[in-house]
């Protein structure tokens, strides 16, 4: 009879053991689970939140609103020469230029383009007075023609702010060199 009382509480003990165990297991995998859990939702409050460009802001920073023109065009606008000024690590060098049907402003690539490099004839816009963005690209062997798209400054911020675009935008000033014709 002690022989299989022994056996038997053997058996308790080990059948309590790996109960224990089990149950032990669970819960540090439920634990763990949560604060993973936790950690994700955290991360995810937690995400950086772009400044959306305004109007306003445009209006009151020239560089702004050229970098703005010049994402746009990069990303948005279907003229492929328009892709010859994507670079933003090297940037850009606008050179505005009067004329009798308005100002000019030829997108040269690299912010540190010298005279002597600028032999091909650049990518330029207009800004009309009417809120209008007119791009124009030569056309390479064409006999001068130029091709053109419009966009408005409404859609053009409306685009850019949809695309989260503003922190990028606003870095880019950085980037860009203004000259001015003689």
């Amino acid at each position: 009879m002690k022989k299989g009382l022994s056996f038997g509480a053997l058996m308790v003990i080990i059948l309590g053991v790996i109960f224990f165990s089990l149950t032990n297991v669970n819960n540090h995998h439920s634990h763990q689970t949560q604060n993973s859990q936790r950690i994700a939702k955290k991360i995810s409050s937690q995400k950086k939140t772009v400044t959306p460009l305004s109007r306003d802001e445009l209006k009151q920073n020239r560089k702004l609103m050229f970098c703005s023109i010049i994402y746009f065009a990069v990303k948005h606008v279907k003229i492929q020469r328009w892709q010859e000024v994507s670079d933003f690590s090297l940037g850009w060098q606008i050179e505005s230029h009067h004329t009798d049907r308005g100002t000019h402003y030829l997108v040269w690539p690299d912010k540190n383009i010298t005279t002597n490099e600028k032999n091909l004839e650049p990518n330029w816009f207009e800004i009309k007075k009417d809120g209008r963005i007119i791009y124009h690209s030569f056309v390479v062997h064409s006999f001068h023609k130029n091709l053109t798209e419009a966009t408005t400054k409404t859609k053009l911020i409306k685009q850019l702010n949809a695309d989260k675009a503003g922190d990028k935008v606003r870095k880019m000033v950085n980037n860009l060199t203004m000259t001015h014709d003689n």
